[in-house]
């Protein structure tokens, strides 16, 4: 499947209901209800690596002791350009599917303090004008 396909695909499982998607494309608020719940932590995928140490200093504070080492991996090294990576999945998805998706995750971006990445803005303006 293309990315343009599952972006069509995700829209349209929204429209017949969030109930309806599939949680890992679910808006997050509709799953862990944000204001509803008094979270004493929230990670970010983009800074991954010192979020998971701090929950995992948290449980050792808390817990026998045992250090629970987290898994290497690059995802949130400074080297890590997003917004590049995003081009090549946005290229062939329409302006308009791309704002559907805006307001599909808007409450996500909200309730989360995310930005609307650069490269999104970037196509968006390419394509409008």
């Amino acid at each position: 499947m293309k990315f343009d396909e599952f972006v069509h695909y995700v829209i349209d499982e929204a429209r017949r209901g969030y109930e309806e998607m599939d949680k890992h494309w679910r808006p997050q608020y509709r799953l862990c209800q944000p204001c509803h719940i008094d979270y004493d932590f929230v990670g970010d995928y983009e800074t991954i690596r010192r979020d998971a140490g701090h929950v995992i200093r948290q449980i050792a504070r808390h817990g026998d002791g045992a250090e629970v080492p987290f898994p290497s991996a690059d995802v949130d090294s400074p080297e890590s350009n997003a917004d590049e990576s995003l081009r090549p999945f946005y290229e062939n998805v329409s302006a308009q599917k791309i704002r559907q998706l805006l307001r599909l995750y808007r409450r996500d971006y909200e309730a989360f303090d995310y930005k609307i990445p650069e490269e999104i803005r970037r196509i968006l303006r390419q394509r409008s004008g």
